[in-house]
């Protein structure tokens, strides 16, 4: 055949399909009668104009069709997103409730296959996550505690060598030391060591949250990476030397671990009791809910790489949310200071970590940190595979993703008047707040969504988030609560409500790029 009649043919076929496509999209696709932008509804390309060449802004695009179009849109050819928040516990379910996959081509967005938050299978996902859910439970991490207040008392003996210096830090910097060590300690037995490396490797942070925005391409181009893995490492370098060197030390570094604690297990062959967890890996390689296949290195080191990743971002982020309003807010301030100097006047020589939860003010600012900083800032799809689900008057075709954004609830004004503005008070009941009320805000923070998909780490970050804010604040920190705190006191340089406030969705949630962090002068 002649090239060129080959070439019309080619290009013959490839029109026809791309016709064939555009019509089944529009026309005659499960859900093609659902609202929404035709373009959004006949090409990928309209998301990838948003998360990819503008760097993360869909989250808000997707905001402004739903003023448009309605509660319910088609925001790509394949996922409906909806905005209503009183239909997040439909689509957020429990195993009990029905059966929820995660939708095939959001789960490769991390570049991962084997571990459990990229499970798509909800019948593999099951097995997965109750191996893990032991080692997370409430009960386990409080048996944790004196290991996670050993950083927590290094980061604020670190913070506290700065007074005097002159020298601003990003508290953002040091938050992402403190969660990193933690994690990496907790899962693989021992810790990183990131608080006690100059400036908290403050390399550390700009590399994780680049891998956070390279998100977006890989949800769009999942199949190249997977063309990737078969290359040199030589030649993928060549793609970004810097951010890929980065990767490969931090996935070698995970494998050598994780191979160690499979080498022992298998020498050893005994088992490790979830309450006396040494490290989640090895707990892992004993589980009972884990078949071999399940326990190969491959799995589990992905497994910790993604139990790194989202260990450590959303709590850091978190923390620099609520301590940059503290700081900012002089009343906040001197009312949470207060109430952690009652608690502290009361033990000896400090209260354990747990303990500052059980403080109403500081559950308020904690609540509040939460809402702001919102965990995650894109969307969570999810797939029931079985039933159809009933939204107002439309019926939601089984197999179909459908997602919501914890973000647009948590500044929904509705549901949190004045939204934008740091107010502990919404959370506490009084004169002018009923309990009902508070009862059902409480309802919609949704920061570790919900659902047999929620975030595992939920305990943890709540003990880490009291542990810090508690002592930053209280005895033996910042705050004088014990009247030993060595004059220190924090105070914001160089910060502003903008640096806290998110504009990009890189799956984390990422102030404006300009931000040079939450930066303070320790006093």
């Amino acid at each position: 055949m002649e090239p060129v009649i080959l070439l019309l043919l080619l290009s013959s076929l490839s029109l026809t399909y791309a016709i064939c496509l555009a019509v089944y999209r529009l026309f005659l696709c499960p859900v093609s009668q659902f609202p929404g932008p035709r373009l959004a509804a006949l090409t990928f390309w309209y998301e990838f104009f948003y998360d990819v060449v503008l760097r993360g802004r869909y989250t808000w695009k997707i905001k402004e069709l739903h003023e448009k179009y309605g509660p319910i849109i088609r925001i790509n050819p394949e996922e409906l997103h909806i905005s209503d928040p009183s239909f997040y516990d439909d689509v957020y379910v429990n195993y009990a409730t029905r059966p929820t996959d995660k939708w095939y081509w959001s789960a490769r967005q991390f570049g991962t296959y084997q571990d459990t938050v990229s499970t798509v299978d909800h019948r593999i996902h099951r097995h997965r996550r109750a191996a893990l859910n032991p080692l997370f439970s409430k009960k386990s991490i409080a048996a944790l505690e004196p290991r996670v207040k050993s950083h927590v008392d290094k980061l604020i003996g670190r913070l506290k060598s700065l007074k005097g210096t002159g020298k601003p830090v990003n508290l953002i910097d040091s938050f992402v030391a403190f969660t990193t060590d933690v994690i990496s300690d907790l899962t693989l037995g021992q810790p990183y060591g990131f608080l006690d490396q100059p400036n908290f490797n403050a390399g550390w942070h700009p590399f994780l949250m680049e891998l956070s925005r390279n998100t977006h391409l890989m949800k769009q181009f999942s199949w190249a990476y997977s063309i990737l893995e078969f290359l040199p490492r030589q030649v993928i370098s060549l793609l970004d030397p810097f951010l890929i060197h980065q990767l490969h030390s931090l996935q070698d570094s995970i494998s050598q671990s994780v191979h160690s604690h499979h080498a022992h297990h298998t020498t050893n062959d005994k088992e490790s009791s979830p309450s006396h967890i040494s490290s989640i890996i090895s707990s892992l390689l004993s589980s009972p809910h884990l078949l071999p296949p399940d326990k190969n290195p491959s799995r589990l080191a992905e497994e910790t790489f993604v139990l790194l990743g989202a260990g450590t971002t959303t709590t850091a982020w978190a923390l620099a949310v609520t301590t940059y309003h503290i700081l900012s807010n002089p009343h906040i301030l001197t009312t949470l200071q207060s109430e952690l100097c009652t608690l502290v006047q009361t033990t000896s020589p400090l209260p354990p970590l747990s303990s500052y939860s059980q403080l109403p003010y500081l559950s308020a600012v904690l609540n509040e940190g939460l809402r702001l900083s919102h965990g995650t800032s894109h969307r969570l799809a999810r797939v029931s595979p079985y039933e159809d689900l009933e939204f107002n008057d439309y019926s939601i075709p089984a197999g179909t993703p459908v997602s919501m954004t914890q973000m647009h609830i948590h500044l929904d004004p509705v549901l949190f008047p004045d939204p934008d503005s740091f107010m502990p008070e919404r959370w506490i009941a009084g004169p002018q707040n009923s309990e009902d009320a508070v009862r059902e805000r409480k309802r919609y923070l949704v920061p570790f969504s919900k659902g047999a998909r929620m975030c595992v780490g939920m305990h943890l970050a709540e003990l880490e988030l009291g542990g810090v804010v508690g002592r930053m604040f209280g005895g033996g920190g910042f705050g004088g609560a014990d009247g030993n705190n060595e004059g220190c006191r924090l105070e914001l340089v160089g910060t502003g409500v903008r640096d806290v406030r998110v504009e990009k969705d890189w799956f984390n949630p990422v102030p404006w790029e300009g931000s040079r962090g939450v930066r303070v002068l320790v006093k």
